[in-house]
């Protein structure tokens, strides 16, 4: 059965079906709730199954690609967290998220690879697998490398705080993202000085505000991967130039991400709302409000609380993206008819 445009379900619905394989996973193998992990389970197939009422909708179909697995994450966070959570195991979690997605990457690389030389060998015989077995196949790999990601470098039986950060592949994703840090701020410096010799590009061309939100993101997700967990992971020197990079780079990134939006209200304006639009302008307006919170709190506390201060901010970031992504879940349908 596929969903318009010969889109599979597999692909719409891999990332629920994977957070509950991960969610059943951390209930019997750790110390999360039975209650939770249940409750959370209920709410993806729940998700799941208000999605599927309305994949004949294409904008609403391509909108969940993104969003289902983004509720997917939502709902593991949820089991693992609870609802009640402190700021720094929500922060511990993120940073623990970004080192399951990179190691889920790696095994999906290498099962893609398996995959590719397995069904290459039988075609070289003439044997044709049939499309059945494939999905399978792939539908079992999409529900194997979910877990196995998770159970790679997470330790069910402690809490997101109580893991370990500093070593393996999450000292070199901490690496990374660092060593990125100063090149996004000198392709930041760069973007702003060839701005007002393209100044209406965005405004007349819509792909380059997909370009623009994607950026957006990818800082997002630099920032919160180049903040340690515990301050003494790092030197009080390396605290302070981190610190310094981290402000540069939201301050830099805030004034492009305002510039991008408000040709986005000017499309808006000039050709009226969509179901793009809304959802743009409302995920551009939580990153660019938490960059100013950011900012904010960065100067109120100063460097002697400057980590608590930035882990505090991005825990608020959760608490926004949940709401809007289940908003746009639930009401885009109600909305655009």
């Amino acid at each position: 059965f596929d969903l318009p445009n010969t889109m599979p379900n597999l692909m719409l619905f891999w990332a629920p079906l994977g957070a509950c394989s991960v969610i059943a996973f951390l209930a019997i193998t750790g110390n999360l709730s039975r209650k939770q992990a249940m409750l959370a389970i209920i709410g993806l197939v729940s998700a799941g199954i208000y999605v599927a009422l309305f994949t004949n909708r294409e904008q609403y179909q391509t909108l969940m690609l993104f969003h289902l697995p983004l509720l997917a994450w939502i709902g593991a966070g949820l089991s693992v967290l609870g609802l009640r959570s402190d700021p720094q195991n929500r922060f511990a979690f993120l940073i623990k998220s970004i080192e399951v997605f990179i190691t889920g990457g790696v095994y999906l690389i290498a099962g893609g690879v398996f995959a590719g030389i397995t069904f290459g060998m039988f075609g070289t015989l003439g044997i044709v697998i049939p499309d059945r077995i494939m999905r399978l196949f792939l539908a079992g790999g999409g529900g194997l490398i979910p877990v196995l990601a998770v159970a790679t470098v997470y330790d069910p039986r402690f809490s997101p705080i109580e893991q370990k950060f500093e070593q393996g592949l999450g000292k070199v994703i901490f690496t990374l993202m660092r060593l990125l840090l100063p090149l996004a701020l000198l392709v930041l410096i760069v973007y702003l000085f060839v701005i007002p010799f393209n100044f209406m590009e965005p405004f007349w061309h819509r792909e380059v505000l997909i370009v623009y939100n994607v950026m957006l993101f990818a800082v997002m997700g630099l920032l919160i991967g180049a903040t340690p967990v515990h301050a003494d992971d790092l030197s009080p020197k390396q605290q302070s130039a981190l610190r310094v990079g981290i402000l540069a780079v939201a301050t830099l990134t805030a004034l492009v991400s305002v510039y991008a939006l408000s040709a986005i209200v000017y499309r808006t304006v000039r050709d009226g709302i969509t179901v793009n639009r809304l959802t743009v302008v409302g995920w551009n307006g939580i990153n660019i409000s938490l960059l100013a919170l950011l900012i904010y709190k960065q100067f109120k506390a100063g460097p002697a609380a400057w980590l608590r201060a930035l882990q505090s901010v991005f825990s608020i970031g959760t608490v926004g993206y949940i709401v809007w992504a289940v908003f746009l879940t639930v009401a885009i349908p109600l909305l655009f008819h």
